[in-house]
C-alpha cells in the first residue's frame, strides 16, 4: 500500500511565456559555458575531469540561478510551492526501490532499440561520465554530479515547473507523457529517447502521487548512481583493476 499523498500544491501561476523563457534558460545554460571556453580558451581539454566537472557544476548553478531570477521570483514562487518539500518516509523507501527497478527497465528499452536498429547502441554520455577512464577520483566526482546535483536540478525544472504547468491545463494523464518526452528530447541524444521517456514517466508518477519532488530526486539519483557504478565496474575490469 502506498504512503499518503501530501496536500495539493497551489495552482501554478506560470504562463506559457514563462515556459518559453524556461526553455531558453535551459538551452543557454547548457551551451554558453562550452562556447565561451571554445572561443576564449581554444586549447581546453574537454575530456579532463576538472573541465567536465566544472562545466557540469557551472551549467547547473547557472540554470538554477536564471530560473529563480526569471521564472520563480517574478511569479513569487518558492521551491516549496513547486514541490520541494518533505513527504512521508515511506515514499523514500519506494523511491529507492523505484530507482533500482528502473535499471533493468531502461536497459531492456535500450536493448530493444538496439535490436530494432540492428547496430550497437552507443551512449555519448558514457565518455562524459568517465573522461579519464577508471580512477577513484572520477568515480566519486561523477557520483556526486549525476547522483545528487543532476537530479536536484532536473526535478525542479521538469517535474516542479514543467509538469506542474502541464497538469493544470491537461491533467496528469496527458501531462505525464508530454513532460516525459520533453525530458527525453532535452538531453539531445535521439538514441536514448525511449529509455529517458520511461524514466520521465516514472519520475512524473512519483512527483504526482507523493506530492513532493524529493522522492523523484531519490529515484533519479539511485538510477544515475547505479548506472555510473556499472560503467566504472566495467572500466575497472577492462583496465585490470
Amino acid at each position: 500500500m502506498l504512503p499518503p499523498r501530501l496536500p495539493a500544491l497551489p495552482p501554478s501561476p506560470l504562463r506559457f511565456r514563462d515556459l518559453l523563457l524556461l526553455v531558453v534558460i535551459v538551452a543557454a545554460s547548457i551551451f554558453t559555458l562550452p562556447l565561451l571556453l571554445t572561443l576564449f580558451a581554444p586549447g581546453t581539454d574537454f575530456t579532463a575531469l576538472p573541465v567536465v566537472a566544472g562545466l557540469f557544476v557551472g551549467q547547473s548553478v547557472l540554470m538554477l540561478l536564471l530560473t529563480w531570477l526569471a521564472v520563480l521570483r517574478p511569479n513569487r514562487l518558492s521551491l516549496a510551492e513547486i514541490g520541494l518539500r518533505p513527504t512521508y518516509q515511506g515514499w523514500y523507501r519506494y523511491a529507492v526501490a523505484g530507482g533500482v527497478l528502473c535499471v533493468p527497465a531502461v536497459s531492456a528499452a535500450n536493448l530493444l532499440l538496439q535490436t530494432l536498429m540492428g547496430t550497437p547502441l552507443e551512449n555519448p554520455q558514457l565518455q562524459a561520465l568517465a573522461p579519464q577512464g577508471f580512477d577513484w577520483a572520477s568515480l566519486i566526482v561523477m557520483l556526486l554530479l549525476v547522483g545528487v546535483l543532476a537530479p536536484f536540478v532536473e526535478e525542479i525544472i521538469f517535474r516542479g515547473l514543467l509538469l506542474g504547468w502541464l497538469r493544470r491545463r491537461l491533467g496528469f494523464v496527458y501531462a505525464a507523457p508530454v513532460s516525459a518526452i520533453l525530458f527525453a528530447v532535452s538531453h539531445g541524444l535521439p538514441q536514448l529517447v525511449p529509455a529517458l521517456f520511461i524514466m520521465g514517466l516514472v519520475l512524473a508518477a512519483f512527483a504526482w502521487r507523493s506530492g513532493s519532488l524529493l522522492p523523484g530526486m531519490v529515484v533519479h539519483g539511485v538510477f544515475n548512481s547505479i548506472m555510473t557504478l556499472m560503467l566504472y565496474v566495467g572500466l575497472a575490469g577492462m583496465e585490470g583493476f
